[in-house]
C-alpha cells in the first residue's frame, strides 16, 4: 500500500512538472491567455483528462505557479531573508519564472491576486515600523503603497533588463530611495493631517 502511495505522489509530480515546464515553454512565444489547454496537452504529451485532474483550467496551472514563487519569496522574508540585497539575489537566482510572470502582467496589475497578496504580506510585515514612528495607519497604508510599487515597478524593469545591476548595487540605490521616504514619513503624515 505505502509503496503503491510513494509510486502515485512520484506520478503526479512528474505529470504537474511536465505541465509547469510545457506552460513555461509556451509563455515564452504568446501570453497566458492565449495558452489552450488542448496546445498545453499537446506540448507535454498528457491527455486532456489528465490535466483536468489536477487543474481546472491554464490559469489555475499558472496561478499555482505563481503563488508558489510568492509562498517561497514570503517564506524567505518571514525566515529572516529581509535584506534587499539578499532578496534581489534569489529573484536573479529565479529570473526566468518572474520574467515569465512579470511579462504576462501577473505583477504589476495591483488587482492580480499574486500582486495582492505581496502588498499584504508587505504591510503585515512594515506594519510596526508605521506605528513605531506614529504615523496614522491609514497615511502608513498609503506611503507603503507609494514606496512598494516604486521599488515593484524598479524590480520588474530590473528583471525585464536581464538582472543587468547586481543586486546589491540595485539594493543600494532602493534602500536610499526607501531610506529617504522612511525618514520623511512622520513629517508627510503630519502634513497631511493638518490638510483634513
Amino acid at each position: 500500500m505505502e509503496k503503491e502511495e510513494r509510486r502515485e505522489n512520484q506520478r503526479t509530480r512528474l505529470t504537474k512538472r511536465l505541465l509547469r515546464e510545457s506552460l513555461l515553454g509556451l509563455l515564452e512565444e504568446k501570453p497566458v491567455e492565449k495558452i489552450t489547454v488542448k496546445e498545453l496537452c499537446e506540448t507535454a504529451e498528457l491527455n486532456r483528462s489528465t490535466f483536468y485532474a489536477y487543474y481546472q483550467d491554464v490559469f489555475s496551472l499558472y496561478y499555482e505557479m505563481g503563488n508558489e514563487l510568492v509562498d517561497a519569496l514570503v517564506d524567505y522574508v518571514r525566515t529572516g531573508g529581509v535584506e534587499t540585497e539578499s532578496m534581489l539575489a534569489y529573484i536573479k537566482e529565479r529570473r526566468e519564472m518572474f520574467a515569465l510572470l512579470i511579462y504576462n502582467g501577473q505583477f504589476m496589475d495591483m488587482n492580480s491576486p499574486l500582486q495582492r497578496r505581496v502588498f499584504e504580506e508587505t504591510i503585515r510585515y512594515s506594519w510596526p515600523a508605521g506605528a513605531e514612528m506614529d504615523v496614522p495607519e491609514t497615511e502608513w497604508k498609503y506611503m507603503l503603497q507609494y514606496m512598494f510599487m516604486g521599488g515593484s515597478g524598479a524590480i520588474h524593469q530590473w528583471v525585464r533588463n536581464g538582472c543587468d545591476m547586481e543586486p546589491a548595487e540595485l539594493a543600494d540605490l532602493l534602500e536610499g530611495m526607501t531610506g529617504t521616504m522612511m525618514r520623511a514619513a512622520p513629517e508627510l503624515a503630519r502634513q497631511a493631517g493638518k490638510k483634513e
